[in-house]
């Protein structure tokens, strides 16, 4: 890894598995690049990519070729082969074992270094698509898109699709066309319209995409990921009153901040409600939430107080102190 990071070979595309990066850091850019887009009343199409198994699918030649390309040989190029090759698998049902069949691909999962080899593994792709066009990485999460001022520069995102079609080729790493979806971002009437293409398959447009966990809206309001979040949260937070109901205070509020609260805060650094409607909507899990912990279901209870007695600050005040510590 200082390898790596000392000659900036690494994609600056990629931010998974890396040292002060995470799906935060990369959510940050590519949501501020379309925020931009549409305040200058520009449309931007979004290309999600699905790759086929990736972490399965890594040819261990290409691999070793690679790596060797990055510098990367000698004995650390060895033991990496070692760990690579030389593995089997089979299948048993019932006690009986069938043929095993030599693994040829594939990064070992569950491993410290199995991801790395991933990251060294599609680090060129970025390389594949044209100058005006960004891809960004999240391990295996890509996200392709261009600013459409013409129908030159859909023809030239397609063309950027055509490319990533011929990485893969070259590569043995497959895209799932069924599973690619394109956003259209923009708030024109009369958008520029095209379909793409991947593998002679036309990519299916949608009005809202997840990626990296995060409900993209082709207008990029927050209130649809902010009414599944809510959601989200009641329905573990109901789970968890079922489950822990007699249990004492203590355990109960423990059970909100560790698999409640962390499911409403998740990126909250880039989508962040403004409105107060859907303010109001996670509030009131916590608000529940701490009836639940100190079981007091009244009307005439004060939530308030509850909330000061358990040293609970307003998702609100939460929200701005992780703003500041990620600025």
């Amino acid at each position: 890894m200082r390898h790596l990071d000392n000659l900036r070979i690494l994609t600056d595309c990629q931010h998974g598995f890396r040292k002060y990066r995470s799906c935060e850091t990369q959510l940050i850019l590519t949501v501020d690049d379309l925020s931009r887009g549409l305040d200058n009343s520009e449309q931007i199409d979004a290309i999600l990519l699905d790759f086929s198994k990736a972490f399965d699918k890594v040819p261990h030649h290409h691999l070793l070729y690679k790596m060797d390309f990055y510098g990367i040989r000698e004995s650390t190029k060895q033991w990496i082969a070692s760990l690579l090759t030389g593995r089997t698998q089979c299948v048993e049902v019932e006690g009986q074992t069938f043929h095993t069949t030599p693994v040829t691909s594939g990064v070992p999962q569950g491993t410290v270094l199995g991801p790395l080899l991933f990251l060294l593994y599609i680090n060129d792709l970025p390389e594949w698509v044209s100058r005006h066009s960004t891809v960004r990485l999240f391990a295996d999460d890509s996200l392709l898109y261009r600013k459409i001022r013409s129908s030159a520069d859909s023809v030239q995102l397609q063309r950027d699709l055509d490319q990533l079609a011929a990485w893969e080729r070259t590569w043995l790493m497959f895209f799932n066309p069924s599973k690619c979806q394109l956003l259209r971002i923009t708030k024109r009437r009369s958008p520029i319209q095209l379909d793409y293409r991947l593998q002679g398959h036309v990519l299916e447009q949608v009005s809202t995409a997840k990626y990296l966990g995060l409900n993209l809206h082709e207008r990029l309001p927050w209130n649809y990921h902010t009414d599944v979040t809510a959601k989200k949260a009641n329905r573990i937070r109901s789970f968890v009153a079922r489950n822990v109901h007699s249990c004492p205070k203590k355990v109960k509020a423990a059970c909100y901040t560790t698999l409640v609260r962390p499911v409403m805060e998740y990126a909250t650094t880039v989508w962040a409600p403004r409105t107060a409607q859907n303010c109001y909507k996670l509030e009131q899990v916590q608000r529940r939430a701490a009836r639940f912990a100190r079981c007091k279901y009244e009307r005439t209870a004060s939530v308030t107080s509850m909330l000061n007695d358990l040293k609970w600050e307003s998702l609100e005040t939460r929200r701005n102190s992780q703003r500041l510590t990620m600025f």
